[in-house]
């Protein structure tokens, strides 16, 4: 069901991979990144969420779920795993514990996203975009993000920091200049 982003070759009817173009606006702010990725942000972001529960965790704080057991109902994965994970998360500052306690009941905490997990929800809505549309005979998952305003689907996007669109083909991973080195 994965499939292949290929485009026409010009000399041939054989699909090529894609590959970014070398063409950037001369106003490119340094140079491309051929191979140093030892300080990855991506890496270091998915040694924190990369793994399954966490990101079906953070994924079920965002439906509303709030307390330990009915994380345990939903996911269906082990106490101990369950435990380790919202901890995680908590250390990381992504949750923030909330106690609560009910008449005749010892302390039980919630589990509420802070800014910083509100900041993955781009990184949630685009991997629920890309599982529907490869990961699902039909293109169509289970459910769909919609505005609670205008009522029109919610979309991940790749777009500059004036917020206008930019397509792949368009994007350049580029080196950010080193203080100290005499690059800034």
């Amino acid at each position: 069901m994965l499939k292949r982003m290929t485009t026409e070759s010009p000399t041939t009817s054989e699909p090529t991979a894609s590959a970014p173009t070398t063409s950037a606006p001369t106003t490119a702010p340094s140079t491309p990144i051929i191979a140093q990725f030892a300080d990855c942000s991506i890496a270091a972001a998915l040694s924190l969420i990369g793994e399954k529960w966490t990101m079906l965790i953070l994924r079920d704080v965002f439906s509303g779920v709030r307390r330990f057991d009915d994380f345990l109902t939903r996911l269906q994965c082990s106490p101990a795993v369950l435990s380790a994970r919202l901890k995680t998360l908590t250390d990381a500052g992504l949750l923030r514990k909330v106690g609560y306690r009910q008449p005749g009941e010892r302390e039980r905490f919630a589990y509420h996203p802070t800014r910083a997990a509100v900041e993955l929800l781009p990184v949630l809505v685009g991997l629920m975009q890309w599982g529907d549309a490869h990961m699902k005979a039909d293109g169509q998952g289970p459910a769909e993000v919609r505005s609670r305003v205008s009522g029109l689907r919610v979309r991940a996007a790749l777009i500059d920091e004036a917020g206008e669109p930019v397509a792949p083909s368009d994007m350049q991973l580029m080196a950010r200049p080193v203080a100290g080195t005499g690059r800034d």
